[in-house]
């Protein structure tokens, strides 16, 4: 204690001497080549952020390097500037815009982050995940891996605007909270260590991602950014792949978000989801090959030939010999139904009713179905070994009559794609027109309803 007493004296002393000689003058510091942010003249990217979110929104683009808005202890690279535009365009486009038509003009102006930060490498994390976003008290947005985004590709585009609807969310959730009882849907799935679980156990929990399990929060931000960036197609065809309980959950959980949006802040969810998508779908059109199948997103074809304008002549030709044949065997030929199941099976599927109507009949058949997601290429074969029951028989009763069609179906190839150049419409959505153009004659085809 002796000891330490005379050096704290002789310390003492020591700074006695030093402040006693102090010298004041000016502090001779460069602060903007300290501080990037501080701007005199801006260029042409500080001009172009100023008109299309300061100005019109109010929200702050900082893309000068500043390590005080990013994590301490962590390697990440300043943003290429060529990239701040392309990255922004689309923040405005399939962020804003999106809410804008669903909410009103004035909803982000009244509800959003007041600075984005833009990072051109990703914040790598100790458990070996990524971060891509964060978000801050409701004020701010960090963006990362700005250096790799391409605005021409669209999984780089759903990659970033997904961290913002996410992020978003949070903000949203920040202003009106959701219902606590939404934490009950999956109580007992929540787990911290989510790096370490598969998706598919996600899935079967009623989780639409891992991250998902990690809150209640978390949860349901990655509920709602996933159904936006997913659109209805996508997300109902994920949701049919999972255990039957798990699809009881996730369509609760659903069911939680739209009626969340629509009491806290009279949005249309869907409206919202379908805005977001016509945006995504300018970067890259939907592409009806990639839609279709079991898993994948459109299951069900359905046409009413009898009454749907524009079918090929040659496809209409058959049906109505088909239909002709059908009454002369005391039958009414309805529509027919394309079922595009797992394991490549394809049911094909016609109604017909008895000659006055009373009594409806189904008549199935399987068909091995042989789809190329990239180039559209289709065909349909008949199954050597059929079902048994009373629907799959019932084809074998009216095999004969319907032999033009089924040949048609059967022999040669298609080749997939939509029909809004021939009857206009929108495309990728549920209820958008599907047709597949034989390879040998683009002229002949058949197309329907695509459903799930």
């Amino acid at each position: 204690m002796k000891k330490t007493f005379k050096y704290g004296l002789v310390a003492l002393a020591m700074f006695t001497i030093l402040t006693s000689c102090k010298k004041e003058s000016k502090l001779n510091a460069n602060l903007d080549a300290i501080d990037q942010n501080i701007i005199k003249d801006k260029n042409l990217t500080d001009i172009w952020l100023d008109q299309n979110f300061l100005n019109p929104y109010n929200i702050e683009t900082k893309y000068r390097f500043d390590r005080f808005e990013l994590a301490s202890g962590k390697n990440i690279t300043p943003p290429a500037v060529e990239q701040v535009i392309p990255a922004m365009e689309m923040v405005r486009d399939v962020w804003i815009r999106p809410y804008e038509v669903a909410g009103g003009g004035d909803f982000i102006k009244k509800i959003s982050p007041k600075q984005f930060v833009l990072a051109g490498s990703a914040e790598y994390n100790s458990n070996g995940s990524i971060t891509l976003g964060t978000a801050e008290g409701g004020r701010k947005i960090v963006l990362y891996v700005i250096n790799s985004f391409d605005k021409t590709n669209i999984n780089s585009v759903k990659q970033m605007i997904q961290v913002i609807q996410h992020e978003y969310t949070h903000i949203l959730n920040q202003t009106v909270d959701f219902s606590p009882e939404y934490q009950t849907v999956s109580r007992g799935g929540y787990e911290a260590n989510w790096t370490q679980r598969p998706l598919s156990e996600a899935y079967s929990l009623g989780f639409i991602t891992q991250y998902a399990r990690v809150s209640p929060l978390e949860d349901f931000a990655e509920q709602s950014s996933n159904m936006l960036m997913m659109g209805r197609v996508q997300y109902n065809a994920i949701v049919a792949t999972t255990p039957a309980d798990a699809q009881v959950k996730l369509k609760k959980k659903e069911q939680y978000v739209v009626d969340y949006f629509k009491t806290a802040f009279n949005i249309d969810f869907y409206q919202l989801q379908k805005e977001v998508q016509k945006a995504l779908f300018k970067v890259s059109p939907p592409v009806l090959s990639r839609l279709t199948g079991y898993g994948v997103g459109y299951t069900t074809l359905y046409s009413n030939p009898s009454t749907d304008p524009n079918q090929s002549a040659e496809f209409l030709g058959l049906w109505n010999a088909a239909r002709t044949s059908m009454a002369a065997g005391g039958f009414v030929l309805k529509d027919f139904l394309m079922t595009f199941k797992a394991n490549n099976v394809m049911t094909l599927r016609y109604t017909f009713t008895n000659a006055t109507g009373t009594t409806t009949y189904f008549a199935d058949a399987d068909y091995t179905l042989a789809l190329n997601a990239n180039t559209g290429l289709t065909t349909f074969t008949l199954m050597a070994t059929q079902p048994t029951g009373t629907t799959y028989s019932n084809m074998g009763v009216i095999n004969a009559r319907m032999a033009g069609v089924n040949s048609y179906f059967s022999t040669g190839s298609f080749r997939a794609n939509w029909i809004n150049q021939i009857i206009p419409g929108e495309i990728g959505y549920l209820g958008s027109l599907g047709a597949f153009y034989k390879t040998t004659n683009a002229n002949s085809y058949f197309y329907g309803t695509m459903g799930q």
